[in-house]
């Protein structure tokens, strides 16, 4: 009798220790995940509480390593001037090493773009890849809406159903042709283009909303809302789905600039159009990455998507043209080894999909 109540009460002891345990580890970033959980209800909990905790896990991550790294550099602070002058001349011996390596990558790159070219001569693309390699790319700049939606009594039924992305194309000025419309008075072509956008959700087509809506076109989720009550489904895709795609959207933007290589992989692979996204800028997941100096990203965008190499921001501007615009000297050793390698793809995969 004694010894089972004895027992029993050292079970119920480890039982409080593991709940106590639990409760101060990760008890509050639990309770926060499970409370964004009820408040967005999200369509795939279970994936949206793993995404929050990796984020967490990463805020973390990145605190202990500024610490870390705010105490390196109290530590390796100069204390005499022997000190200085060996970290300089060490610096320039880096610096001859980094460009000697520099121009032996020039060169073997130089035979790359030849040797692609040979190879894209001798056996081009098969137009059905072609294709589908390009159809993910959006015009930015002035386009041919652009153009028709600035004339009055135009016409607009025929490009918009020959090419629906423009809608989401963007000028010089930011301004989408519906803006342009707008700006210059012309609503009935404001009118056919909004009738458009109703008509692609009135038939069903999901595929080219969410496109629109990840060029960066989210103007449409206000026309959207004019037919919200049609029908249950409607509503729900308006109310629910979409706000999901755009949070998941700005999820996935946040670990491209914060280097959360592992959450970029997650999302990808559950959504494995979001990294075709495009901006106001007309800047992609491939311009963002290399932005912000997040080379390991970018390196694995253009691998899995060869056709963002092609993708240029409202300044024309490729990711090679970024890439270039990186001062190398500034580069850690493992950087200037992936910035290397970044650049040779990047120039392998826009001479094949040109």
């Amino acid at each position: 009798m004694s010894r089972n109540s004895s027992a029993s009460r050292s079970a119920a002891d480890s039982n409080f220790i593991d709940t106590n345990y639990l409760i101060a580890t990760v008890g509050p970033t639990l309770a926060r995940g499970l409370a964004e959980l009820v408040e967005r209800r999200p369509t795939d909990p279970i994936e949206h509480l793993a995404a929050f905790l990796y984020k967490q896990a990463d805020v973390i991550h990145a605190k202990k390593q500024k610490e870390e790294s705010a105490k390196r550099v109290e530590i390796k602070k100069p204390t005499d001037e022997q000190g200085k002058s060996y970290r300089s001349s060490f610096q320039n011996q880096t610096q001859d090493l980094r460009e000697q390596e520099e121009n032996k990558r020039k060169r073997h790159t130089e035979k790359l773009i030849k040797r692609h070219k040979e190879l894209s001569t001798a056996s081009p693309v098969s137009s059905s890849v072609h294709k589908d390699d390009e159809k993910f790319i959006v015009e930015f700049g002035e386009t041919e809406l652009h153009r028709e939606a600035a004339i009055k009594n135009a016409n607009l039924s025929q490009l918009l159903r020959s090419n629906y992305r423009l809608i989401a194309s963007r000028n010089f000025r930011r301004k989408t042709p519906r803006d342009v419309a707008r700006d210059a008075g012309l609503y009935e072509n404001v009118d056919q283009i909004d009738t458009f956008c109703r008509g692609l959700l009135e038939n069903g087509n999901i595929k080219a909303i969410n496109y629109l809506l990840l060029y960066g076109y989210t103007e449409l989720v206000y026309q959207l809302k004019t037919i919200e009550n049609r029908n249950k489904n409607t509503f729900n895709f308006v109310n629910y789905q979409i706000p999901e795609l755009l949070d998941r959207l700005e999820q996935f933007k946040e670990a491209i600039i914060r280097g959360n290589k592992n959450i970029v992989e997650s999302i990808v692979h559950y959504h494995k159009k979001l990294p075709l996204y495009r901006d106001s800028d007309g800047s992609s997941s491939l311009h963002d990455a290399i932005k912000n100096r997040q080379l390991h990203i970018a390196l694995y965008l253009i691998q899995k998507y060869p056709s963002l190499a092609l993708v240029k921001d409202l300044h024309r501007r490729t990711g090679l043209d970024l890439l270039n615009l990186i001062n190398k000297v500034s580069l850690t050793g493992e950087q200037y080894d992936v910035y290397n390698e970044l650049k040779q793809t990047l120039i392998a995969a826009a001479v094949k999909n040109e």
